[in-house]
């Protein structure tokens, strides 16, 4: 593990990069998941350990407050505005970017970027959210292009669908039959957040060849008892998706 001005880093041997982004204070126990996801898929890890939300109750009297998951996206120029954001953020960036060119340079074509957040229980029952730029809309995953493919919810989002909808698909199923059995709980795509603004920490990665998503995990699965069955949960169905790809 190597110390960076926003947390720590780790280089892996896998064609996955794993990123906390609220890992400081914001997400319970994100930092802990992520570290367990990435070394059971041996996958590179970025986890920001220091950052808070503006949001966050303690923002007021703590040192140092930025949203590591929101960037500053500019629709006139197309490109991000780091001068409004901290420097160690666009540094955190900048090293979830290099850890996922490592992956294409050593002969995969890309790279699978996962972000973990946590969310709250809810009537839903939903344990995992999985955004990717898309959700539901007449039995079909819509993002915010075209006409056929908009979703009648995606509003001015010019987020792009970060992973291909049948990976999703896959992906849902996959951690859905597991969970219903074990906790009685359902798998969401873009339930909670569709992570469809270019704002998104996912949407960085536009136009690579990688592929990006983000897993909302619910409280009950962030729990200490559950951390060990939730980050074993969440590898394994990567590892089913992903490495048949």
């Amino acid at each position: 593990m190597i110390n960076a001005n926003y947390g720590t880093r780790k280089k892996g041997s896998s064609k996955f990069v794993v990123v906390a982004p609220h890992a400081a204070g914001d997400d319970v126990r994100t930092k802990e998941l992520a570290e367990q996801i990435a070394e059971h898929l041996n996958a590179s890890l970025v986890v920001n350990e220091k950052y808070i939300q503006p949001s966050n109750p303690r923002a007021g009297t703590h040192p140092h407050v930025e949203d590591f998951n929101k960037l500053s996206w500019s629709g006139q120029t197309q490109e991000y505005n780091w001068t409004r954001k901290h420097p160690h953020m666009k540094e955190f960036y900048e090293h979830i970017r290099e850890f996922a060119e490592a992956v294409r340079q050593h002969g995969d074509c890309r790279a699978i970027i996962v972000y973990i957040h946590g969310m709250s229980d809810n009537s839903q029952n939903i344990g995992v959210d999985i955004g990717f730029g898309a959700k539901y809309h007449q039995g079909r995953l819509k993002g915010t292009q075209g006409t056929r493919d908009k979703h009648p919810e995606s509003g001015s989002n010019t987020g792009v669908v970060m992973a291909t909808r049948e990976d999703i698909e896959k992906l849902k199923g996959t951690l859905e039959q597991k969970l219903s059995q074990d906790h009685n709980l359902k798998v969401g795509v873009g339930d909670r957040y569709a992570a469809w603004s270019r704002q998104n920490g996912i949407q960085y990665h536009a136009g690579s060849q990688d592929h990006s998503f983000q897993l909302e995990l619910s409280y009950l699965l962030g729990q200490p008892r559950n951390l060990e069955y939730t980050s074993k949960l969440i590898a394994d169905a990567l590892k089913e998706v992903y490495n048949s790809n």
